[in-house]
């Protein structure tokens, strides 16, 4: 017997988005949760930053692909009208791409060199402030969101988390733990 999973079909541009940003909040929720196992917290943090970069550079990339889709074309691309902060939602998107995907020029440890593929980065030691990332985008997010019209229902809607402060679980993440515990090899 095969495995075989595919992802929830999307209905529109809004709901790609809308998954973008569930599963961020999916995966931030687990991490918060502090039940993980060692190897399951990598995969909730690897899931969180893929779906934060792909959310940070509909927020804020400066140069998108004519296929991307971006905060500044998806009201056109699904007959919305835009939110009247949208240039400042914009230019707060591109601050926080540029915190989470600097060049190289500006000292990298983008989050796509740990992520996206295997690169010589990746053994360079990284935290992620999960509260931290969680506080920066929210409030954008949720701007967005107000504007995105009624939810269609391919999947249920994860609520905004709000405000993570440095006593919330989610800011012990588990590659803390990781870097120092060890694990019996198991058969």
């Amino acid at each position: 017997m095969s495995l075989i999973l595919f992802r929830p079909k999307k209905l529109d541009h809004i709901d790609t988005v809308q998954y973008e940003i569930d599963m961020l909040r999916f995966a931030a929720r687990r991490l918060a949760g502090r039940t993980l196992t060692e190897r399951d917290a990598w995969v909730y943090l690897e899931a969180f930053l893929l779906h934060y970069r792909n959310l940070i550079d509909f927020l804020g990339s400066e140069s998108p692909r004519s296929t991307d889709l971006h905060v500044t074309n998806i009201w056109q691309l699904t007959n919305l009208t835009p939110p009247s902060t949208l240039n400042e939602i914009y230019a707060k998107g591109r601050i926080l791409r540029a915190r989470y995907e600097p060049t190289d020029a500006q000292g990298g440890g983008r989050i796509s060199q740990y992520l996206q593929h295997c690169t010589m980065k990746r053994i360079d030691a990284k935290d992620w402030d999960i509260s931290t990332m969680v506080n920066d985008i929210e409030p954008l997010l949720s701007k967005v969101e107000k504007h995105f019209g009624p939810h269609k229902g391919i999947l249920v809607r994860i609520p905004a988390i709000g405000t993570l402060d440095q006593f919330s679980p989610s800011t012990t993440v588990a590659t803390f733990t990781a870097a120092v515990v060890n694990l019996p090899n198991k058969p």
